[in-house]
């Protein structure tokens, strides 16, 4: 249903795979996961490995990892002929390590079984609207929910890492050589940010409809650094610290940090 080339494309921007890890460090059925004693078991395999001095570290990288499997769902709305059924019974959540350059450990979802849906393409605004508020309704709001009862983080700092899903259309579609595709993606991408319904969050307001602030980017002065919409909880794994991009970092410690990236690049360029 999905080419070499697509499955690759979801596997390595969207931890979506459609083959098992031949070595996870753990798995869950992703439907155990909505019930509190399985996710808390999860928790305690998560947190370990990803250094994390705290609960809320679990939450928000999970959360992190629910972006980018939520993103899979609208690139093959846009992109393909089919999408598949996002219900959680469908998939397993993998616990993972990554070696490479960057070696980290993340969190994966397989496709246990596909349930094709087939894009109607004389009717895809509509399907898509239902297919994204089925997806964020079902399977990832109650996952935000019961993280925000066990571990205490906010639903909105989780709702509020969402916007991130900006990356993902920029890049789509800059990459995308096939103009209906790409209108597709640029048109999806408006839908997403600015006029999807909150209701499937159950927020006031859409998360994606998010205005960036922007700081100064010392290696590029002319292209700044957006600012990211709500802190990731690096600060708190061990030997972490406030992103250069954080919210919570105060003015004057980004300008010290600023100073400190302009040091560094000259005696590099020295």
């Amino acid at each position: 249903m999905f080419s070499p080339e697509q499955r690759q494309l979801m596997e390595s921007h969207f931890g979506l795979t459609f083959e098992p890890h031949p070595s996870p460090v753990a798995t869950f059925k992703l439907s155990e996961l909505y019930e509190a004693a399985h996710m808390q078991h999860f928790l305690d395999e998560y947190i370990p490995v990803i250094k994390g001095l705290e609960p809320s570290v679990g939450a928000m990288y999970l959360t992190s990892n629910l972006i980018v499997f939520s993103s899979a769902l609208h690139y093959m709305v846009a992109c393909c002929d089919h999408a598949i059924d996002f219900a959680p019974e469908h998939f397993t959540a993998e616990l993972v390590y990554i070696q490479g350059t960057y070696s980290y450990y993340t969190v994966r979802f397989c496709v246990n079984d596909i349930v094709a849906i087939p894009i109607d393409m004389d009717n895809r605004e509509q399907q898509r609207n239902e297919l994204f508020a089925r997806l964020y309704e079902h399977t990832i709001r109650p996952l935000i929910e019961l993280l925000h009862t066990l571990t205490g983080t906010p639903k909105l700092q989780m709702w509020g890492s969402f916007p991130r899903i900006t990356y993902t259309y920029e890049s789509l579609i800059a990459q995308e050589k096939d103009s209906i595709r790409k209108q597709r993606l640029e048109a999806d991408f408006h839908y997403t940010t600015e006029e999807m319904p909150p209701d499937a969050f159950g927020t006031k307001r859409n998360p994606y409809n998010h205005t960036y602030r922007y700081v100064d980017n010392p290696l590029n002065p002319d292209v700044p650094y957006r600012m990211k919409p709500t802190c990731c909880m690096y600060y708190r794994t061990e030997g972490g610290e406030f992103c250069y991009t954080c919210p919570r970092l105060k003015p004057k410690d980004r300008e010290e940090r600023k100073q400190q990236m302009i040091k560094e690049l000259a005696a590099k360029k020295a």
